[in-house]
């Protein structure tokens, strides 16, 4: 599993891709550096030639260095494009424009993933539970009635824009959080706040990691919401608050559940590669998806290399699963071409 040649052989090269300009950004700073130095050894333990090569914000001579480098795999860790997270499939696209086997999800799963409101339908009309919502831009007028709700920006991930004023009780706290949201950003979502508990499903290659589940130890009155400030603020109130625990023993059945669903939502979005898909239970004990992220933070200390541990995996064997997985997506890929150009009548 991941071995990159036969002794004497030429070494493998991956390229590792990155977004020179978010690495500049606070909430990026320490996760992308952290996940794209560790991939980088791991890669390298495992005996391939890792080169990164940052997009720092002038396109020709970042292709040409992809067009040109004689790379065997890219590894795909761009969370977005020149500092903007809504141009996350652009680098995927540009890999699959040049042939190249690539890491995680394609630019179709990735795209369709970060516009929150177009995966949400695409979900409900397979007939998978998503709560219910509405996308709302700046100025226009919006009808709801659905309490308590969550306001959150429509094409964003890691919870950017998403604090304890972000879940809403009344119409007077939905303009008001609303309002706020539109200063950042033109398009926002309005859903319906599933206030029960919250687990993490993460699917590797085509393997289910073991399920976690978000632990509430919060203050009386914040309400139970992964915040920006949960991810990002080490020590904070959400950050203590919000500790990962993983599914034990007595809760197979509640498992087995959760892991038909991971494979169901991951088949919808045509997912390939690694992927992390967030539910709400509610006190009926109905699952509600509430994100699917491709390509989740991969940092030692991330929810997706601890349910991988808790697999048996090793860092390293993650990072091996997930070239694997590249490697066969891409053949899969050629094959169906060859299928294809074989059907053209001569």
């Amino acid at each position: 599993m991941g071995s990159s040649s036969s002794p004497g052989a030429r070494r493998r090269r991956v390229a590792i891709i990155a977004d020179a300009v978010a690495e500049t950004q606070e909430r990026i700073e320490s996760a992308t550096a952290s996940s794209l130095f560790d991939v980088r050894d791991a890669l390298a333990g495992q005996g391939f030639e890792p080169m990164i090569l940052e997009f720092a914000g002038e396109p020709a001579s970042w292709l040409r260095a992809l067009r040109e480098g004689e790379f065997d795999l890219v590894f795909n860790l761009c969370e977005g494009l020149g500092g903007q997270g809504s141009e996350e499939h652009l680098p995927a696209a540009v890999v699959e424009l040049l042939g190249l086997p690539m890491t995680g999800a394609r630019a179709l799963t990735l795209g369709l993933c970060l516009r929150k409101e177009l995966v949400n339908a695409h979900l409900r009309a397979q007939g998978i539970a998503v709560p219910d919502w509405a996308l709302v831009r700046a100025g226009e007028p919006l009808a709801w009635r659905r309490y308590p709700a969550i306001v959150k920006p429509a094409a964003e991930d890691a919870s950017l824009g998403i604090d304890d004023r972000s879940v809403v009780r009344d119409g007077a706290e939905l303009e008001t959080a609303r309002a706020r949201a539109h200063q950042t950003w033109e398009r926002v979502l309005v859903q319906r706040f599933i206030g029960g508990r919250e687990l993490n499903l993460a699917v590797v290659e085509d393997r289910v990691l073991p399920h976690a589940e978000i632990e509430w130890a919060l203050p009386d009155g914040l309400p139970h919401v992964v915040t920006y400030a949960a991810k990002w603020d080490t020590g904070s109130v959400y950050d203590r608050g919000t500790v990962p625990r993983l599914l034990g023993p007595g809760e197979e059945r509640l498992s087995a559940r959760l892991s038909a669903l991971a494979r169901r939502v991951w088949r919808a979005v045509d997912g390939v590669g690694y992927g992390r898909i967030d539910v709400r239970m509610d006190e009926r004990g109905r699952v509600w998806v509430i994100d699917v992220n491709p390509n989740p933070d991969l940092s030692p200390s991330a929810g997706l290399a601890r349910q991988a541990s808790a697999a048996g995996w090793s860092y390293g064997d993650l990072i091996a699963r997930i070239v694997d997985a590249a490697f066969a997506s891409q053949g899969a890929l050629s094959r169906a071409r060859g299928a294809r150009r074989a059907e053209v009548p001569a």
